[in-house]
């Protein structure tokens, strides 16, 4: 049986984001698949049990666990998660490439982040392993309950679940959809407290904040399956979530990017997330879309998803 530690920044769970996410549906997915697999931490076995280690992001704080784990003897794979929205420092490219060094393979979900990270950093004598997106079965209900309407009173709404922080842009929405008539749901926890304090200023009426709903819950699933759309106008690429949305067949404005026009071209209206006066275009225009609920984004059963990953640990290292 293979036996894979799933490790991360020291600092990750402390904001519990899209990347905290893929970690546990990544376990969740390779012990359904006949993998024993662990996240770190104090219900982890000790690192002698494990042939493998994935550790996702490059965070700072990384390099603390990960020069520990190099020294193990463990085969070391990365799942980097990223993406620059500004281009980086020459020193900061410096750090991230010592800690690239450290690892034997990289995963990719998508060819636009690859093309991203080999715009910054060598990839050579890396092996490199492509999966699909990791979506959880649960996004692929079709009867689900009205308790996220009839928990907060709302009828007609878009939705935007995810955390709260500049890079997100939450507030361009805010902004664009400003007088529109729909309201404009948004959930997520705080990174940046003055980058949310802002939205909220910013608000009109038209704009619901409400608390972080658990992933893949009735409510997460009634939000999304309700909706009248579902926005995503971050400055990097949308990400899982707006294919969990697609999956549920949500209309969706998303930011352009390489990323969603390779995932979801055809299947979503595509807006520059900074500028407001197109945001507002875009949504109007995706609201005027049929909507049938047919899936926008067809997702992997969970053996077919982490195949190619198992694939590679069954060959020669």
């Amino acid at each position: 049986m293979k036996r894979i530690l799933l490790t991360t920044s020291p600092n990750a769970f402390l904001y519990r984001g899209g990347g905290e996410q893929e970690i546990l549906l990544l376990n969740e997915f390779l012990n359904a698949s006949g993998v024993m697999s662990d996240i770190y931490g104090p219900t982890s076995r000790s690192l002698s049990a494990y042939d493998h280690v994935i550790h996702f992001s490059m965070q700072d704080g990384s390099e603390l666990l990960v020069d520990a784990l190099a020294g193990s003897g463990r085969h070391l794979i990365l799942w980097p998660n990223l993406w620059f929205v500004n281009p980086p420092h020459p020193q900061h490219l410096e750090r991230l490439a010592r800690l690239l060094a450290r690892f034997d393979a990289v995963i990719f979900k998508s060819q636009a982040e690859e093309e991203h990270f080999a715009r910054y950093l060598s990839l050579e004598g890396k092996q490199v392993i492509r999966l699909a997106p990791l979506i959880s079965p649960r996004f692929l209900r079709k009867q689900v309950s009205k308790v996220f309407q009839e928990s907060y009173g709302l009828d007609r709404y878009a939705i935007w679940p995810g955390i709260i922080e500049p890079q997100k842009n939450q507030l361009a929405a805010i902004e664009a959809f400003r007088d529109l008539d729909i309201n404009l749901v948004i959930s997520g926890a705080v990174r940046d407290s003055d980058y949310a304090a802002r939205c909220r200023q910013a608000a009109g009426g038209n704009v619901t904040f409400v608390p972080v709903m658990p992933f893949g819950s009735e409510l997460h699933l009634s939000a999304l399956a309700h909706s009248n759309l579902f926005v995503e106008l971050a400055l990097d690429f949308p990400g899982t979530s707006a294919l969990e949305a697609a999956a549920m067949g949500c209309r969706l404005l998303l930011s352009q990017s390489d990323w969603t026009r390779e995932m979801l071209e055809g299947q979503c209206v595509q807006v520059d997330p900074h500028d407001v006066a197109q945001i507002r275009a875009g949504a109007l225009e995706a609201l005027g879309q049929a909507s049938s609920r047919e899936a926008r984004y067809a997702a992997l059963p969970m053996s077919d998803a982490v195949a190619p990953l198992l694939r590679y640990l069954d060959g020669p290292k």
